[in-house]
């Protein structure tokens, strides 16, 4: 089984990202139609397990890796015992190499821009041509992992047509915690959520150069990767 579609009815985050549907088809139709059969596709290991699902491409990671484990704090005691219900139920292999891939991987996305880049293509290899696939949300679960690289908080907001007030927000957000920035993330046509990064290091790391923010460089201008696609909260690049 693969997990294509997640509504989370609580009011915290729960195991998995609430994501567009319709994002995700658009991304795999543009995947289907513009990269060669023979590129390899790297994103995080859900996302992977999608594309490889609707578009037949080659993807790095194949297992439900389930990294990072996403619950409240106090299930925290219970946490190998859900991750073992969870291997069950989605027929995930122990396999030590695709695990120390991934590890690889969001570590590469965690590490300045530049060096994340080479870290991505040593862990491909110097002759095929690839695609790193990331989304908005792989912000708050690579600060999960690497807390010490990447600072991240989050909160929900009101879609009401005030778009004034609703910057008025964030930068009230920004002033009281010490927020470096934000970006936005489209949840429906009534919420909207803001990611908020801590600090200037957060800022500078391979992900956050990735993804727009109030007040950086856009992600057009990386001059590390080039730009191919983008599509809601996904972003697309071809790695030199």
């Amino acid at each position: 089984p693969v997990l294509i579609y997640w509504k989370n009815s609580t009011n915290e985050i729960l195991y998995n990202f609430d994501r567009k549907p319709s994002e995700l088809s658009a991304l795999a139709a543009a995947i289907s139609k513009h990269a060669p059969k023979d590129a390899l596709i790297l994103s995080w290991w859900d996302t992977s397990r999608q594309i490889k699902l609707l578009t037949g491409h080659d993807t790095l990671f194949t297992n439900h890796l389930n990294e990072p484990l996403m619950i409240p704090v106090t299930w925290l005691e219970q946490s190998k015992a859900i991750q073992a219900y969870e291997n069950q139920f989605w027929g995930s292999k122990i396999n030590p190499q695709e695990r120390e891939q991934f590890e690889r991987f969001s570590q590469a996305l965690a590490a300045p821009a530049e060096e994340g880049v080479k870290q991505l293509r040593e862990l491909i290899g110097s002759n095929r041509e690839a695609y790193v696939i990331v989304h908005v949300t792989d912000l708050y679960r690579l600060g999960i992992m690497y807390p010490d690289k990447m600072g991240v908080a989050y909160q929900n907001f009101p879609m009401t047509g005030n778009m004034h007030g609703m910057i008025n927000q964030m930068k009230v957000q920004l002033k009281e915690n010490g927020f470096d920035t934000y970006t936005l993330q489209s949840l429906s046509d009534n919420e909207i959520r803001a990611f908020f990064l801590s600090d200037k290091a957060s800022s500078e790391t391979l992900l956050a150069r990735m993804l727009p923010f109030v007040d950086k460089k856009a992600p057009v201008e990386l001059d590390v990767a080039q730009l191919i696609y983008q599509q809601g909260g996904y972003w697309v690049y071809k790695i030199p």
